[in-house]
């Protein structure tokens, strides 16, 4: 609900301010209210959207649309989608694979979805500067995309609470870059709708590793359709 007040309070005050009688903003003034409604309406609409994937996958009533694809260039993709927010604080986003890179059987929205989810965790966490590295292998009938930065870490005590719904870690602050708590929980669903996981390393000061795992066959139960 908090994640929610937030953005509609911006928002009812811009209108209240563009509606009332008494005040007569600038042209500059008033584009500026106006692109403040757009930017909280479209915030309030990314995490309601989050909310109800998640309540979705976890009744099992999403349909996967099945098809095979290159896993690199879903990475890099989805680089492209964060490169602006990382230019903007001096970071880098990379992507390595293998000589040939692995191709898959699966949900490409949703797995993007998932893996974005993943980078954009890593790209605020990283620090200014920073560096985050997208590693994409094929081993034993599983894809990998790896997300590796070099950000604080995660607190032990965070660790077994990193995919619950709304969780907030101590390591992430208030602010622009602060995270509502259903990005991981979203990716994990997906990634078990597949057939996979989402494995976790991380130590103090070194930084964290969430590696999306799913089979590259898609999802074990050959059910095209079935999210499960």
């Amino acid at each position: 609900a908090h994640e929610l007040r937030t953005p509609l309070t911006a928002v009812r005050t811009s209108a209240g301010l563009l509606l009332d009688p008494a005040s007569q903003p600038t042209d500059d003034q008033r584009e500026t209210l106006l692109r403040t409604i757009e930017r909280n309406a479209d915030r309030m609409q990314r995490i309601v959207g989050d909310i109800l994937d998640l309540a979705r996958f976890r009744a099992g009533r999403i349909t996967l649309q099945l098809r095979r694809f290159d896993a690199v260039e879903l990475a890099r993709s989805v680089v492209a989608t964060v490169g602006p927010l990382a230019d903007a604080r001096g970071q880098s986003l990379e992507v390595t694979h293998e000589a040939h890179g692995p191709r898959v059987y699966g949900d490409h929205r949703r797995l993007e979805q998932a893996l974005l989810n993943l980078v954009s965790n890593a790209q605020r966490f990283a620090p200014d500067r920073g560096r985050v590295i997208i590693r994409v292998a094929h081993l034993d009938g599983w894809v990998t995309w790896a997300v590796e930065d070099d950000g604080p870490g995660i607190p032990a005590e965070d660790r077994e609470r990193l995919f619950e719904r709304f969780f907030v870690g101590r390591s992430d602050t208030s602010g622009p870059r602060s995270g509502v708590g259903l990005g991981l929980p979203t990716a994990l669903a997906i990634a078990q709708a597949h057939g996979g996981t989402i494995d976790v390393e991380s130590a103090p000061v070194r930084g964290s590793v969430f590696t999306l795992r799913v089979p590259e066959a898609g999802p074990p139960d050959g059910s095209p359709g079935d999210a499960g």
